[in-house]
Order: C-alpha cells, then structure tokens, then sequence
C-alpha cells in the first residue's frame, strides 16, 4: 500500500475520529521540524506561548515540548484541530508538518493513476474548457486540486439536471479507434483561429 501526506487528501477541518475515503491507517513518524513550524505559527499570531496554550486548552509546558521537540509522542488529532483553528490554517497541513501520513488502499492508488487523464478530457470539452488552459497550466494544478473540480462538475450537474451521468460520461475512459489515436491532444496543440462571418 502505498503512504500519502495529509495534504493530498481530501481531508477538511473534520472531526477527529473522521477519515478520508480509501484510508486504510494513520501512521505518523517525529518531525524535526514540526517544533519550529509550530514556534513560528505561534510568532506570526503575536501570541505568548501562555496566552496559545490557553487558546489551545493544552498546558503551557505541553506546548512548550512540543515547539522544542522535546515531546515524543504526536499530538492528538483533537489538539492540531484546534490549533489549525487558532492559527488560521488548514488542519492537513498541521497533520503534514506534524508527520502524519496515511497508508491508502489500492482502490485509491488506482483512482490516483487516471486523475490526469479524467482532468484532461473534462477540462479540454469544448463546452466546459476554460480560458487560458494549456499544458503549463496543468503542470501546475495539484492531484487534490483536480479531483476537487471533478466531482465540482459532477455535483453542479446533479444539482442542476438531477444527475451526473453527462460529467461522468466525459471523464470516463474514451473507446480506442483508428481515429482517436491519431489525433492530438488538445491541450498540447494548438487551436485552429475561428474566421470571421462577413455579411
């Protein structure tokens, strides 16, 4: 099975007990840098290590081994979420920082292996494409960034029409014919200029 950060899950501010689909165990392996990531979360909210651990409901020394790394079991769930509170910042990225990963299924690892290419056939339909996506755009959109615009479509269309069938009809694996191996992808080629109607 392979391990994943939080961060590429679709993990929200949940609570504690819930978990993303497709996980199959919490693992978590000490950070040496998850005490001055902390110290430094704690400095940029003009917070007293006191006046933090109060907001946090941890004692001052908990806290205080914890930005030393002194501590050496991780922090519960429970105390990141509030601190992911406290400092205005996403609860993955404190689980991430902290050292948490998540050993997934393969049913995950075989829905991760064709995101790209159900991204590439949503956002390249000549009726849903947005302006200004081409190949570099792409590089830079993230795997979280893209299952969250599928199931977007699939949502906005049920919540629309009722159901979902026409999204999941356009990022489901295309049929392989002469044709469509031949021709080019979208995103890489160039657009033919639309001509203009003279009266």
């Amino acid at each position: 099975m392979a391990t994943r950060s939080p961060t590429e899950l679709l993990l929200k501010n949940a609570p504690p007990s819930a978990e993303p689909a497709g996980v199959a165990a919490l693992m978590w392996e000490a950070r040496a840098s998850f005490g001055p990531y902390l110290r430094g979360l704690r400095d940029a909210a003009r917070l007293s290590l006191r006046a933090a651990s109060e907001e946090m409901g941890v004692s001052f020394s908990y806290l205080a081994k914890l930005e030393t790394g002194e501590k050496a079991t991780p922090p519960s769930l429970k105390v990141l979420q509030r601190m992911a509170r406290l400092y205005g910042r996403d609860l993955r990225e404190l689980m991430h920082e902290a050292g948490f990963s998540f050993e997934t299924s393969p049913e995950l690892d075989a829905l991760e292996e064709n995101l790209d290419a159900r991204f590439l056939r949503l956002v390249t339909h000549p009726e849903l494409r947005p302006m200004r996506m081409d190949a570099v755009v792409m590089e830079l959109i993230p795997p979280l960034v893209k299952r969250q615009w599928i199931e977007f479509a699939k949502k906005l269309e049920k919540h629309l029409l009722g159901s979902s069938e026409e999204v999941d009809a356009i990022v489901a694996r295309p049929k392989r014919n002469a044709t469509s191996e031949a021709d080019p992808d979208p995103v890489l080629s160039p657009q033919p200029a639309k001509r203009r109607r003279t009266p």
